[in-house]
């Protein structure tokens, strides 16, 4: 049939109508919901200590400061001041970690190398039996003492020997993100960054060189 046949004006008449209604029905339907809002982030609050925190080639290092620890020159817990810092590294160890852990006590260089040696090796004892004591399983707990042959700052001063007296605590063949994932920010620093800070405000000296 020929086009011009197709389209007369009662066709078209029609044709109008029909895209006129179609329109009209389309502006009458109901636009759909706008897409629902992403929930907000929610910040966990967190009160307890700050863990001075790295990632090394071995895990992951947590540093405890033997100051918040032990009285000085033994490796009795200070119960005042070491509470706090043991609780919150066994609920770590306990909920985001099934690897392996390593106690490693440190010394300033205040005294006889046979006597750091010993108190090294009882301080990083003495952690392990908190932390058996607080649920971790024993099995996965060793200690070393390295005395005063690994400091991180000069024992020159007296900050610095406070940092040198610390025990670490070396999550063997960890991620630093799985240890930090979802922890409020006030929770963890990076020890290097404050050892830094600390070097730049004049507070220590760094390692004399060999």
């Amino acid at each position: 049939m020929p086009l011009r046949t197709l389209l007369t004006p009662s066709r078209l008449s029609r044709l109008g109508l029909a895209s006129v209604t179609a329109l009209a029905l389309l502006g009458c339907q109901t636009p759909p919901p706008p897409a629902p809002r992403p929930p907000p982030v929610v910040v966990p609050s967190y009160n307890g200590p700050t863990l001075p925190i790295e990632q090394s080639e071995r895990g992951v290092q947590i540093f405890l400061p033997n100051a918040a620890l032990f009285e000085i020159g033994k490796a009795d817990l200070n119960p005042t001041e070491s509470a706090a810092y043991l609780n919150r590294v066994a609920q770590l160890l306990n909920s985001k970690t099934v690897n392996n852990i390593q106690l490693e006590g440190h010394t300033d260089n205040v005294g006889s190398g046979t006597s750091n040696q010993a108190l090294s090796e009882a301080r990083a004892r003495t952690v392990r039996d908190a932390l058996v004591k607080l649920s971790v399983a024993p099995a996965r707990l060793s200690t070393v003492g390295y005395a005063f042959n690994r400091p991180v700052a000069s024992n020159s001063t007296e900050e610095g020997r406070k940092l040198n007296r610390r025990v670490e605590i070396l999550i063997l063949d960890e991620k630093i993100d799985n240890i930090t994932q979802g922890e409020a920010p006030n929770a963890f620093e990076s020890a290097w960054a404050k050892l830094k800070s600390m070097i730049e405000q004049g507070l220590i000296k760094p390692l004399e060189s060999k």
